[in-house]
């Protein structure tokens, strides 16, 4: 039975017991972040060497408010992606759902990945995630449309209404890895592969993001700082220009064909976003694609 408060889904990974000190830290700071933990519901997949998570040295609080779904020796993000989804499958439509995952816990990249895994945390359980307007039906730190629509780190919180239209987890991989999409470079540049796990949340054409981060000069990637000024848009909230694909696996307009997007709603889920899609507006503004004018 869920609480008045959000269900929060974390996908933990540990590789060995030597690592569990260290991922413990990882696990206290981000579920530090959640507002009023008596009135959350905390449900964890734990991949890996932890097998209880008393081992995790939860607060009070914290300890209360958490168990374990299950333990697999070992496994990727779908799996607490489809726990989530199921959930959804049989919660209320408003029923708000947090999505967080150990980001760093296999490796640090120089740091990059602790101030990353904060900047997505805290937006994800951020006030403004958690009270996100109707307009909303997921929010995140940051979300971009390039080279796939996604929200960089994947962590974002959603409405159940949303999440339960969305193509079961354990196909989707499948689904994008057909020859029928269009391909544009490697897996990251098309939301394939392990990639899929990062733009299945955005996959749908009734998806309504909102985003939070107000500076202009980061768009995907790593984030530059772990803390940033909050104010809550629909996204993409920048023009298309503003969204350039960075990584040289990746064609310079991956992502930002009308034409592509449409034909994946198409193939994924049989039908055509709606008048109040984001895509109208933002692909409209990228003169290299005129597909809907035509």
């Amino acid at each position: 039975q869920a609480r008045s408060g959000a269900v929060i889904f974390y996908n933990l990974f540990i590789r060995s017991e030597k690592d569990i000190p260290r991922v413990r830290e990882i696990v206290h700071e981000q579920l530090n972040l959640v507002m009023d933990p008596l009135d959350q519901d905390i449900r964890i997949n734990s991949i890996g060497a932890l097998t209880n998570l008393s081992s995790l040295k939860l607060s009070k609080e914290l300890e209360k408010s958490t168990k374990l779904l299950a333990h697999y020796e070992e496994g990727f993000e779908n799996l607490t992606l489809r726990d989530l989804w199921s959930f959804c499958k049989g919660a209320d439509p408003q029923q708000l759902v947090v999505y967080l995952h150990s980001k760093g816990s296999f490796h640090s990249w120089r740091g990059q990945n602790g101030r990353h895994r904060y900047y997505v945390t805290s937006g994800a359980l951020s006030q403004e995630c958690m009270h996100m307007p109707k307009q909303c039906n997921v929010c995140s730190s940051r979300m971009t449309p390039v080279p796939h629509p996604h929200s960089p780190g994947n962590m974002w919180a959603a409405r159940c209404g949303y999440i339960a239209k969305l193509i079961d987890p354990k196909d989707f991989r499948d689904l994008m890895n057909s020859s029928a999409l269009a391909s544009h470079g490697a897996p990251w540049c098309t939301g394939r592969g392990r990639f899929s796990n990062e733009h299945w949340v955005n996959s749908h054409p009734d998806s309504a993001p909102c985003d939070l981060d107000t500076n202009q000069s980061y768009v995907a990637g790593p984030a530059p700082s772990s803390t940033f000024d909050k104010k809550l848009e629909k996204a993409p909230r920048f023009a298309m220009s503003q969204y350039p694909v960075r990584s040289k696996k990746c064609d310079s307009q991956t992502g930002k064909s009308l034409a592509d997007r449409l034909a994946e709603y198409q193939y994924l889920y049989s039908r055509d976003p709606g008048e109040d899609w984001w895509g109208w507006r933002h692909f409209m503004q990228n003169s290299s694609d005129s597909a809907r004018s035509t």
